[in-house]
């Protein structure tokens, strides 16, 4: 077997939850009077960190990015429970475990509400690892990957990184690790060919890619 461990982002590579993403930030877009947006501009807009995609829809200098990012995270908890695991999520997490894979998270969604959702849908298991971010501003991702990559003692050139954003791929390529992005999350599949890694349409592939 090529890798000896896999870091998993969670928000569009393991959770559903695009579609809760969108309807919190039309939740403020109606507050405001504005044109709503729909999942395709949303795919095609999101970037990261978060506060360039806000740039692009609202004047941060008559809203603070604070305020909006307290306005977002009360109408996506609020939906929080509609969320569920993305189609093949499950089965990818099993074979992989069943081969001896180490696998951990490690996302930009708030440490508390990450431990809890991956608790809530029944996953925790999988995991030797998750981390998460230390507050709401969904920052830190890679600096929290080149501290588990040394505390792990793991190879970076038997690490897979999986997301669904370039974010992702700028975190494998910080690792020294590989990367497969998964075009079913935030991100549209334009944004993610440019990456040059392989980019596939859903995590129920994973396992066949990798000849598991």
């Amino acid at each position: 077997m090529q890798y000896t461990h896999v870091i998993w982002d969670f928000n569009g590579t393991i959770m559903d939850d695009v579609d809760i993403a969108v309807a919190a930030v039309n939740d403020m877009l109606d507050k405001r009077g504005m044109a709503r947006t729909n999942r395709a501009d949303y795919l095609q807009m999101i970037e990261s960190p978060i506060i360039e995609y806000y740039k692009k829809i609202f004047d941060l200098s008559v809203v603070s990015f604070e305020d909006i990012q307290v306005e977002f995270l009360e109408s996506y908890n609020r939906r929080l429970p509609e969320a569920g695991l993305l189609p093949g999520v499950q089965d990818t997490l099993e074979r992989f475990s069943a081969c001896g894979l180490h696998q951990c998270v490690i996302s930009s969604f708030e440490q508390e509400r990450l431990r809890r959702m991956v608790h809530d849908l029944g996953i925790g298991s999988y995991f030797d690892s998750v981390s998460g971010a230390d507050n709401t501003r969904a920052e830190g991702k890679v600096e929290r990957g080149l501290q588990w990559l040394r505390e792990s003692g793991a190879d970076p050139r038997r690490v897979l990184v999986l997301g669904d954003l370039d974010h992702d791929f700028e975190l494998a390529s910080r690792l020294g690790a590989d990367c497969i992005l998964i075009a079913a999350g935030h991100q549209h599949r334009r944004a993610l060919e440019p990456c040059g890694c392989p980019v596939l349409d859903s995590a129920a592939r994973l396992a066949d890619f990798l000849n598991l």
